[in-house]
């Protein structure tokens, strides 16, 4: 099964994103921090797909997104970020960072599960 993790220091967003995805076909994974999943990524995690919020503390989702780009293993992986943000400048940012797609909170659970499905080309 795909492997797809999700990152946000809200422990409440972590939660909602685990109910909607509880019925698909993928493995999921969760963390409070960019630095732990990083870390988890370094040590030979691969991941499918990354869900990561925009703003967290010691390392933001652009951060965290820059740092997955400099890596073999993640420099194709698809990232979509989550979150709460909607200027167009942060998305046109996200976009030359090499951000797949944009999703903002409070998230409908049907949107976010074509989202993944579509990255994932789940039937």
């Amino acid at each position: 099964m795909p492997l797809v993790i999700f990152v946000d220091d809200s422990e409440t967003a972590l939660a909602s994103t685990r109910m909607v995805t509880d019925s698909m076909p993928i493995d999921v994974k969760q963390y409070l921090s960019a630095t732990d999943a990083l870390r988890e990524i370094q040590g030979g995690m691969i991941p499918d797909l990354i869900i990561t919020d925009m703003n967290m503390p010691v390392m933001n989702g652009f951060e965290f997104l820059q740092a997955l780009r400099k890596l073999p293993a993640t420099g194709r992986t698809p990232v979509l970020m989550l979150t709460t943000e909607t200027r167009d400048e942060l998305k046109q940012q996200g976009k030359a960072l090499g951000l797949t797609g944009w999703i903002v909170k409070p998230f409908n659970p049907a949107q976010l599960k074509q989202a993944i499905a579509r990255v994932l080309r789940l039937a």
